[in-house]
């Protein structure tokens, strides 16, 4: 190297040179002829006086790539690389400026290209080559509209710069970048990022400034409008710095602008965010943490390469190579110490920023639970309110004495009646067909004095005693008064049905039992386990650990709760099976619709049983044990003449399917519910149709289907189907859980066209439709022949179209007093269609019908059932028994059994799975799926068949076995 030139790289005065400049003979910088040269000592010199190590040549070509095949030059300008200092500026308030090469993607076609930039006065341009700088851009992006990307998984090569459309414009652009060494490209991003936050920077003070102009010149009510204007205005031009020169890229990378190199590289979708609010939020080190890593690991890199190529040397190593060999080491000891102190930073301010995430979190909590209470108590004054208006409302009613006292007079809302009562009462909900009020008072103690008659029983049923009844029927003069009395107080039937008791007809299958139809395989040798059901559970209160619903529920928002794990502390000791038996609680219902002649009447008792099994619902918030595959349940009630059975034939989505005989009916369907989390409620939606079979006898509907069965013979099938009603849970955040039911229930009679329509009334926030369910019977052709109201929670009652005046109301009283035997006889009016039974306190608010369902006697019925029966299920059972650590752990083993079965089912080496006492079939009525059981000879269901076997052998003492049932329980081994 000539003495001159060492001088020059020697002094001071060179930081003022372009050392990276391009000589234009040769096109290439004073570096690329060093490392031609393989002159070291040159090389040094070059890049300590301000020589650029990732210069390009004019053809593209990076100084390490001009080297050829020289490992010890690649090895000595890779060290410099990694000690890149040109990262490490000084803070200026000019806008910063870098040149250079890189790889910019244009399309799937082409890939990669090598194009000049330029970042320059807040703008990124792009041009061909070198030479192009300030003739031919090709595209440009302003800084201060721009959003700068690390592409992740590049191993630090990669970037993208964004542009974002702002006011007046459409499209946006993006550019894919790639540098050649991970230094190369930090250059990049730290000079982007901060020109994005000096165009920034320089835009906020140009609208402060604008602003401050334009309110002094402004009158004060176009302030605001010019303002926006010229913010407006300001937009456009900052863009058209990006649209304009834009216009002058070359077709390829223009049509391109938007593909992305990760739709080939599968990157995944990455989120927009602009450099400032990375800055804002971002960690120590955020811009060189990943740099100096990099650098650590190529310092640590080439200290290996120095070091073997030391050792391999066939010469004496000279003195210089032993000092690059250890100032090789003093560097990698230094970055990878510095390092270290970044990590520990780092990790202290992630430690900070998750203190702060949980301090925010429970912020959030405490405020939500304070959103909800607040609610409540809001929902309270207003309900306390409305009550006063109601009894301010009361007292205005019209008042007019008789022989039995003061009448009050309120509209008639009848909504339904036959063409005769129509014509009888065809002013009573008109107030200008009302002329005299003594009339209307005349009339009314007329009919008063029909209800002092005894009741008489009918053909179908008995007939409670009846107590006089004061009732209002006159119309509301005003519709003002008409909205006042629409309160709660209304709907207490103004006080006189609470005092007074109406006709009612309590069918006789409700009071006395026919003799008995058994079939012959239910007999109570072999159900000898269901004679004495038990009255109560071996624990005595609910006192499982405490735990916080909302902390499991609070990241399950919006989703499917059936597959959220939950601990088994939030459970009850029941299976999804047995809580779909309770079904079965009020069969009754269904002895007294296969009773009853009158088909319209039939229809309405089994709408009390299709809606009977919300009753015990109530303080049921605990969750029952989710069936495993293939398990089973069995119930029978030798008492009530019927016996059960359910699969559970789908895990997921899961759907139990079940079947019940009697020898009156038969009861079938599915569960098969949609369940989400809704943040402050839950809702499930059952989507399972369920089924009755009502066995009538052949001369009531000679043309229904006949019963196919030698037992019971002159047989015919009425078929009824419906689904369930949407179910809501909510004020759990409170620790006030509370369950509703809302919906329609419809049940089609499939035989006659006949349907009962039932609507489940939602709470709402004033409480005043608790409960409450109103309905009606119509027969084919759409008309209504009876009304049907009453309450979820207590009874349901029907009344014959126009054997009553006003409409029906939830709360008839039914208390009854000894009739006089010299009243005369009114005709039967009220139908009692269910009444729910007493429900003493119990642990989980189980009721006494749920309470037997557990049961599994040592003895007399564990020996007899399926293995696969819930009650065999050991998690579920130490459960009931209070051993709630040990039921948690038995669940998670019971789960994992579970997913180890299904792997191997996936895998090949178990068969697949196929329910065992069920299949599913279209129904032919409803075209819906159902579940039939499966049967052998004689129509019998197999599952009691095989029950039968088993039993015999056992009760001889025999080893048996059920067929074809597989293992789906662990085994409770401590």
């Amino acid at each position: 190297m000539p003495e001159a030139l060492i001088k020059l790289l020697s002094s001071p005065r060179a930081r003022l040179v372009d050392l990276s400049y391009l000589d234009d003979t040769s096109g290439t910088t004073l570096l690329h002829q060093a490392a031609k040269r393989k002159d070291l000592g040159a090389i040094e010199l070059a890049i300590r006086a301000g020589a650029d190590v990732f210069v390009r040549d004019r053809r593209g070509r990076t100084v390490i790539e001009s080297v050829g095949k020289d490992d010890r030059v690649k090895v000595f300008l890779k060290q410099f690389a990694n000690q890149d200092s040109t990262l490490i500026e000084p803070p200026s308030t000019e806008p910063p400026e870098h040149r250079g090469y890189l790889n910019k993607y244009t399309n799937v076609a082409k890939g990669y290209n090598t194009r000049w930039f330029v970042l320059k006065n807040g703008a990124l341009s792009y041009y061909r080559h070198q030479e192009d700088e300030g003739v031919a851009c090709r595209g440009s992006i302003a800084m201060k509209t721009a959003i700068l990307k690390p592409t992740p998984g590049s191993g630090g090569l990669r970037f993208e710069v964004h542009s974002t459309p702002t006011r007046g414009t459409h499209g946006s652009q993006k550019w894919y970048m790639k540098a050649n060494h991970p230094v190369e490209a930090s250059r990049w991003i730290q000079a982007l990022t901060k020109s994005i936050e000096w165009a920034r920077r320089e835009a906020e003070k140009e609208r402060q400034s604008v602003e401050s102009d334009a309110q002094s010149m402004k009158p004060p009510s176009y302030r605001a409008q010019a303002s926006s204007s010229r913010t407006s205005s300001r937009k456009s031009d900052g863009n058209g710095l990006v649209s304009g020169a834009s216009s002058m890229a070359d077709d390829d990378e223009a049509k391109s602008s938007n593909e992305s190199p990760r739709m080939e590289e599968d990157h995944g979708k990455d989120t927009e965010e602009s450099s400032v609010s990375e800055s804002e939020r971002a960690p120590p080190y955020n811009g060189s943490f990943e740099l100096q890593g990099n650098s650590a690991v190529a310092q640590v890199e080439l200290t290996s390469q120095l070091l073997a190529s030391f050792l391999d040397s066939p010469t004496r190593p000279t003195e210089d190579m032993k000092q690059a060999i250890k100032d090789s080491f003093i560097t990698a000891q230094n970055m990878l110490s510095e390092y270290v102190g970044m990590v520990k930073e780092r990790e202290d301010w992630w430690k900070e920023k998750l203190k702060r995430e949980h301090d925010r979190q429970d912020v959030w909590e405490e405020s939500l639970r304070t959103v909800v209470k607040e609610g409540q108590e809001l929902e309270d004054e207003l309900r306390i309110r409305a009550r006063r208006r109601s009894r301010l409302a009361d007292s205005s009613y019209f008042t007019a004495p008789s022989e039995f006292g003061t009448l009050r007079t309120r509209p008639s809302q009848l909504p339904i009646a036959s063409p005769g009562t129509m014509e009888e009462h065809e002013g009573a909900g008109q107030p200008e067909a009302v002329e005299d009020t003594s009339a209307v008072v005349s009339e009314t103690v007329r009919r008063l004095s029909l209800s002092r008659r005894p009741a008489v029983a009918s053909p179908t049923g008995t007939i409670v005693p009846a107590r006089p009844l004061s009732l209002m029927i006159a119309a509301s003069p005003t519709a003002d008064r008409e909205s006042l009395v629409d309160t709660d107080e209304e709907d207490e039937f103004f006080d006189a049905i609470e005092s007074n008791a109406l006709p009612l007809i309590v069918p006789e299958s409700l009071t006395a039992r026919p003799p008995s139809e058994l079939p012959l395989a239910l007999s109570k040798e072999q159900f000898i386990g269901y004679v004495r059901l038990r009255e109560r559970l071996a624990i005595t209160s609910d006192n499982r650990p405490p735990m916080s619903l909302w902390a499991v529920l609070k990241n399950s928002i919006g989703k499917d709760l059936t597959k959220i794990s939950f601990p088994v502390f939030f459970n009850e000791p029941t299976s999804m099976l047995q809580r779909m038996a309770e079904d079965m609680e009020f069969s009754e219902c269904l002895d007294a619709a296969a009773m009853e002649q009158d088909p319209h009447r039939r229809i309405a008792f089994v709408a009390a049983f299709a809606m009977s099994n919300y009753s015990s619902t109530i303080g049921r918030i605990a969750k029952p044990f989710n069936p495993m595959l293939a398990e089973t349940f069995e119930y029978v009630r030798i008492d009530k003449e019927y016996r059960y059975v359910s699969e559970q034939v789908s895990h997921h989505p899961p759907i139990s399917a079940c079947w019940a005989e009697s020898p009156k009916w038969h009861y079938y369907g599915e569960v098969d519910a949609q369940n989400k989390f809704m943040g402050k409620s839950f809702e499930i939606r059952p989507t399972g149709v369920a089924h009755a079979d009502l066995l009538l006898p052949e001369d009531w509907a000679p043309s229904y289907p006949r019963y196919k069965s030698n037992v019971f013979k002159s047989k015919v099938v009425e078929h009824y189907s419906w689904k369930k009603v949407t179910t809501n849970i909510s004020g759990f955040i409170l620790g006030s859980p509370t369950i509703d039911h809302y919906g329609d229930m419809v049940i089609t009679n499939h035989r006659t066209g006949d349907q009962c329509v039932l609507t489940f009334k939602p709470r709402g926030w004033r409480g005043r439709d608790a409960y409450e369910i109103s309905g009606y019977v119509t027969d084919a052709e759409g008309s209504v022949t009876y009304e049907i109201a009453g309450r979820w929670n207590s009874q349901l009652v029907a009344r014959a179209v126009g054997t009553g005046i006003g409409c029906l109301h939830p709360d008839v009283s039914v208390q009854s007093l000894p009739d006089s035997p010299t009243s005369p006889t009114p005709p039967p009016e009220y139908i009692l269609l269910w009444r729910n039974s007493e429900k003493p306190p119990a642990p989980f608010n189980l009721t006494p019908f749920a309470i037997t369902l557990n049961d599994c006697p040592e003895h007399t019925l564990r020996p007899y059932v399926a293995p696969t029966d819930c009650r065999l299920r050991p998690d579920q059972r130490a459960f009931e028994l209070g051993r709630y650590e040990r039921a948690n752990d038995l669940k998670n083993k019971q789960e994992e059994f579970q997913r180890a079965t299904r792997r191997a089912r996936e895998e090949g080496r178990l068969p697949p799975h196929r329910p065992r006492w069920f299949s599913a079939e279209t129904e032919p009525d409803t075209g819906e799926r159902v579940w039939s059981p499966a049967r052998v000879a004689e129509n019998k269901l197999e599952y009691w068949a095989e029950r039968e076997k088993i039993w015999k052998a056992k009760r001889f003492g025999q080893d048996a076995f059920w067929k074809a049932v597989e293992r789906i329980f662990i085994e409770d081994n401590p």
